[in-house]
């Protein structure tokens, strides 16, 4: 009986992720970039005052542009908002920006997440392939990948209330989120041996292991322990799906 409904569960699992023939490596890099650009955006100072507005609304058009699966049109956004954030950076500091619409960063941390987004973008958006492009019709801005749930949309504004809570809170809310999230992205790897979702967590840890390593030196404690937890559910989720590869059947070989 157990042996029926895991089947059946993997059935549904699989019958999810490949609209438009989107293969699996690519679904898990969408995803994953979207997530980083829902926490990032989700992140920006709006409340108690709108400190960037310009950048605000570009993030939101990101994001849109992602949940819609215009690749083509968040490339170059997410690309002038990583130059943006960095110009420090890859200027040295020493000549200001040609538009200044957002922070500017000194470190590595704050603009991994932009470039993360930035790179997965450009990478997704010169995938020769018609995957997606039903909704986009020969048009440059069509959708290449498939649209995604306006859920993500709910995230960024509903973070936004929230700044007015308390930031530890706001601290353990996330982290609470995360481990448990990536604990449904594990046991849906090994329920149907598909590796996109641990990919697109992979996606999602590189900014923040970007930011352990940069701050490895003031990491306290709890801040090892919590990202221990994560990077040890990414790593059993690309295992998990490292095997469910090896050993399935081609039906189920999607990285």
């Amino acid at each position: 009986m157990n042996r029926v409904l895991e089947q059946r569960y993997r059935r549904i699992l699989h019958a999810y992720p490949e609209p438009g023939g989107v293969p699996g490596w690519a679904d898990g890099l969408h995803l994953g970039a979207l997530a980083v650009a829902v926490v990032t955006v989700a992140q920006l100072p709006v409340l108690p005052y709108l400190t960037y507005k310009v950048w605000t609304a570009l993030g939101v058009v990101l994001v849109v542009a992602l949940v819609r699966g215009w690749t083509r049109v968040a490339a170059p956004l997410a690309a002038v908002a990583a130059l943006q954030a960095s110009w420090p950076i890859v200027l040295g500091g020493f000549h200001d920006p040609v538009v200044d619409v957002g922070p500017l960063y000194g470190d590595l941390a704050p603009v991994a997440p932009y470039w993360v987004v930035a790179v997965v973008s450009a990478v997704l958006a010169v995938r020769r392939t018609g995957a997606g492009r039903t909704s986009g019709k020969g048009r440059w801005w069509g959708a290449t990948m498939p649209v995604r749930s306006p859920w993500w949309l709910v995230v960024p504004p509903v973070c936004w209330g929230l700044q007015l809570v308390h930031g530890p809170v706001l601290g353990v809310v996330r982290a609470g989120v995360e481990v448990v999230v990536l604990l449904l992205v594990l046991a849906a790897t090994l329920a149907a041996r598909d590796g996109r979702w641990a990919l697109a967590a992979a996606v999602y840890l590189v900014p923040g292991l970007v930011h352990l390593g940069e701050n490895l030196a003031v990491t306290r404690v709890s801040g090892f322990l919590y990202w221990s937890v994560l990077t040890v559910l990414v790593a059993a989720s690309l295992v998990a799906a490292r095997r469910g590869a090896g050993g399935g059947s081609a039906a189920v070989r999607r990285w």
